[in-house]
């Protein structure tokens, strides 16, 4: 299926399923109301409050106090959108092997793919892959 084939109407795709990537960068540039009528998987919660982690942990670049503030609101953010149930896990994996991304990465390609929906990325590698499958943008896109 190539990239825009899927979950049109009119030429124009208007519901998009947001990885952990797109949900930081549009948190980041306040553009919330995409957000808040998207869809996303149960697993960018955890992806979310990873790179929270990376930042305080790793990069030592926000202060534990600071990360607890933003992933209350991510929570919030997180919890009014929908949820694509997570996707065939073989077709995933085969996906995922095909195209040398993580099973993460695959999971929301063919929840997107489901759906009809758009898969919205600021991953290079995954808005690539992804473009074989259904509609990829980034979230500067929108």
């Amino acid at each position: 299926m190539g990239q825009g084939d899927k979950g049109e109407q009119g030429g124009k795709i208007d519901q998009y399923l947001f990885d952990s990537s797109a949900i930081i960068a549009l948190f980041e540039r306040k553009k919330l109301d995409k957000l808040l009528r998207g869809w996303s998987l149960t697993l960018s919660l955890y992806e979310l409050g990873n790179v929270l982690w990376k930042q305080v942990h790793l990069h030592r670049a926000v202060k534990l106090e600071e990360a607890r503030l933003v992933l209350d609101a991510l929570t919030s953010l997180h919890s009014v959108m929908k949820k694509a149930a997570e996707p065939n896990t073989l077709k995933t994996l085969e996906t995922a092997v095909k195209e040398g991304l993580t099973y993460y990465d695959a999971a929301y390609i063919h929840a997107a793919e489901e759906k009809g929906l758009a898969l919205v990325t600021e991953d290079e590698k995954l808005l690539e892959a992804a473009g074989k499958y259904v509609k990829a943008v980034k979230s500067s896109q929108l």
